[in-house]
């Protein structure tokens, strides 16, 4: 049986982080287990510009246009008003952010952690799990391989994703507050962005829409899950005509017909508990933000910054900083939750929508 100190579920942005935090601090045996996405296209391409310094703070490149990506100066967008505005990171102090690459940026995070010491078990995923007196007995698999690994590891890590995988297997709720999709697609399309971002609303939901290194662009359509079932904004038809349709997308980014539409989960959701015996839960499996905060790879960073310290408390058998550690997912929580809400009510032009109804219903709530 292998020997774990840690076992972490996912080998994100979160779980890489968590990883590379362990090993800086002394912790020999981390294990990563990745269930490594097949998806053709990878969402979330916007990083703030927090993240270059908490990169740092882990060891790594802060200048990741050395790495092929390319820096994003802010975002315009048309939001409440048919006229653009324009948020500029530098006129806030925040330098620029950056427009990923997605899975390269991944996949580095993850190479990193492999350099330092860590082990990837990929494709695998958890299969089972057991409390043990001293910490827990897991068996990792995949889907195609009928043999199971077995793991016992003194603390674990959900870093799963949106699907909280470890922390609901072991009695935590996760709690969806919304059911919103994107319909990504990456396009040949030359964008007129220079380095911004783009956010547009429209009667049932908005647009998103980011120019990558390489001369592509992400374009994305948010709204319900429902609703793009109803209104077929998965047919690539009706994708391209509502596009079309658009103020400033369609100007800035030509809609092509070459790019195939991916549906990604964008919910915002939290789990009931951050942290329990043993166990600890970082990025999206802890709080799944809406991509219009931007703020999901800052979210994981910081995370497993506060996770570490947790995490190595509990190998010494003290709970108090996972105490402290759920606190401050409690603030953060609440925190997020009143800046989404202030930020959508700002929209009033389709409240008879059901897209916009149901988060100004939210709001009022």
């Amino acid at each position: 049986m292998q020997q774990a100190d840690v076992l972490i579920v996912g080998a994100g942005p979160a779980g890489s982080a968590t990883a590379l935090g362990l090993l800086a601090a002394g912790c020999k045996r981390v294990v990563l287990v990745d269930h490594a996405s097949a998806r053709p296209v990878a969402a979330g391409e916007s990083a703030t510009p927090d993240v270059s310094a908490m990169l740092g703070a882990l060891g790594l490149e802060t200048d990741l246009g050395r790495l092929g990506h390319a820096p994003c100066q802010g975002t315009v967008s048309l939001w409440g008003s048919d006229e653009p505005s324009f948020d500029y990171f530098l006129a806030r102090g925040r330098g620029h952010g950056w427009h990923l690459r997605r899975k390269e940026f991944d996949a580095w995070l993850r190479h990193e952690a492999q350099q330092r010491g860590a082990v990837l078990l990929s494709p695998a995923r958890l299969m089972a799990c057991e409390t043990l007196e001293s910490g827990w007995r897991v068996k990792v698999g995949s889907r195609t391989d009928a043999s199971l690994t077995e793991i016992r590891a003194r603390v674990l890590v959900d870093a799963g994703g949106r699907r909280a995988p470890l922390a609901t297997s072991l009695g935590a709720h996760l709690r969806e507050m919304d059911s919103l999709v994107a319909l990504a697609m990456l396009t040949d399309s030359a964008p007129a962005l220079a380095g911004l971002s783009l956010v547009e609303s429209f009667a049932h939901g908005w647009w998103y829409a980011a120019g990558l290194p390489g001369g592509k662009t992400m374009v994305m359509l948010m709204t319900d899950r429902d609703l793009a079932k109803a209104c077929n904004f998965h047919e690539p038809a009706v994708y391209l005509d509502t596009w079309r349709a658009t103020r400033r997308l369609a100007a800035m980014v030509p809609p092509t017909e070459t790019g195939v539409i991916a549906p990604f989960a964008a919910h915002s959701a939290f789990l009931d508990r951050a942290a329990g015996p043993g166990w600890i839960a970082v990025g999206d499996a802890l709080l799944a933000m809406d991509p219009l905060t931007s703020s999901g790879i800052a979210g994981a960073l910081s995370d497993a910054q506060a996770a570490v310290l947790a995490i190595v408390a509990q190998l010494a058998a003290d709970d108090a900083p996972s105490r402290a550690y759920a606190e401050r997912a409690n603030r953060n929580l609440v925190a997020y939750v009143d800046g989404l809400r202030h930020h959508y009510s700002r929209e009033c032009r389709w409240m008879e929508s059901p897209f916009w109804a149901r988060r100004q219903t939210r709001k009022e709530g």
